[in-house]
């Protein structure tokens, strides 16, 4: 149960130990509040077992998979809690990581690898544990081979953009070169940032990207447009109406943190089956779109898809032209081409959105959210 100290998941787990910290958990009456619970009380419990009190961690535990009783990662997560206790709880241990595989852990690579688990090593139970978590996996596999149908092919006519590659991200003379997923957490408001910046090869830099890459799409980019620039400690971006971003960078790999950001590098969705699922959240998906509504997002294996709470207007491809709308469903086909997610509205309205999974390599749910138009969606199982 360790978590990644990768840039992105440092800053997203300090975030939500921050809320956590003034969003005392109450009873939970329905699913969706009883998720909020559990997103707030995780790195509670993990806390706990780092500080070796075994017997909160236990507690939050078995909260936790009273609420979600059919989710493999809290049972996998117990055995992590039971073999760290040791002694008389590996018994336990073995029990909750046998239920787990049991409801579809199929993570093999990492229940090798995983030092909490360490102390059932010895045991024989174990290694047919890992074997059975195999089974899953090859299932996984051969589910994820199945092609999601796609939009009715036809010619593709000069209005229509091209699914271009970003450059790969990398840092040439000293500057990014790339696309990265921006997390800053404003600590006076509580607000936590999430952009997706473009920095190309020549130097031009796109804040809060909305489309794609083509020569078309970065024209047409609606956010802020710049140029970076480096004297080598200090990294300076300068913006199309005249101010400037300047500050330290440190790198960290292909990321850096900048102006108190953490920039992450990024890929695309290696095939259409990974981005199917239901996916819930995001406020901020259109300014302006009431938060207080239905924001479900189901995209089905058979290439439909089903978006409560709102409504596409127009025939645009902008994701602005989603309109908030309490009751209602927004219904019709989606296809994924590259780092676009293609919506076609049933009324023919066609919506279109830079996307790209986030994952966090400790759980087993890929990708654990879905970026989605500046935007992050939270995937259910």
């Amino acid at each position: 149960m360790r978590v990644s100290s990768g840039l992105f998941l440092r800053f997203l787990i300090a975030v939500v130990i921050g809320i956590a910290a003034v969003a005392p958990v109450r009873a939970q009456n329905d699913a969706a509040s009883r998720r909020e619970a559990i997103d707030l009380m995780y790195p509670v419990m993990i806390s706990a077992l780092e500080t070796k009190n075994f017997s909160r961690a236990r507690k939050i535990c078995d909260q936790v998979i009273l609420w979600e009783p059919q989710n493999p990662v809290h049972h996998y997560n117990l055995a992590c809690i039971e073999a760290q206790a040791g002694g008389p709880r590996l018994p336990y241990a073995l029990g909750a990581l046998e239920l787990s595989i049991a409801l579809g852990f199929d993570d093999v690579d990492h229940l090798k690898t995983d030092p909490d688990l360490a102390p059932l090593h010895g045991d024989p139970k174990f290694a047919d544990l890992v074997r059975k978590a195999g089974h899953n996996a090859s299932a996984d596999a051969a589910i994820a081979a199945i092609t999601i149908p796609g939009l009715a092919a036809r010619p593709r006519t000069n209005a229509e953009p091209a699914f271009e590659q970003p450059a790969p991200a990398a840092f040439q003379q000293g500057l990014p070169v790339g696309l990265y997923l921006m997390n800053r957490y404003q600590s006076a408001t509580r607000v936590a940032e999430k952009e997706a910046w473009y920095f190309e090869p020549d130097g031009s830099t796109y804040r809060n990207l909305a489309y794609g890459f083509s020569r078309a799409d970065l024209a047409a980019h609606p956010g802020p447009k710049g140029r970076v620039s480096s004297n080598g400690t200090r990294l300076k971006v300068t913006w199309a109406d005249g101010s400037t971003n300047e500050s330290e960078i440190e790198r960290e790999g292909r990321g850096f943190t900048w102006d108190q950001g953490i920039f992450t590098p990024v890929e695309s969705f290696s095939h259409a089956a990974e981005v199917a699922g239901l996916y819930e959240g995001g406020d901020e998906i259109v300014r302006g779109l009431n938060p207080g509504g239905s924001r479900r997002l189901d995209l089905n294996p058979d290439g439909s898809f089903t978006w409560s709470g709102v409504s596409i207007a127009g025939s645009t491809a902008e994701l602005a032209r989603l309109q908030a709308s309490p009751g209602q469903n927004a219904t019709g086909q989606w296809t994924l081409q590259g780092y676009s997610l293609i919506l076609i509205g049933g009324e023919g309205s066609r919506l279109r959105s830079l996307t790209f999974p986030v994952d966090d390599p400790s759980t087993v749910m890929k990708p654990d959210w879905l970026f989605l138009g500046g935007t992050m969606l939270k995937r259910r199982p």
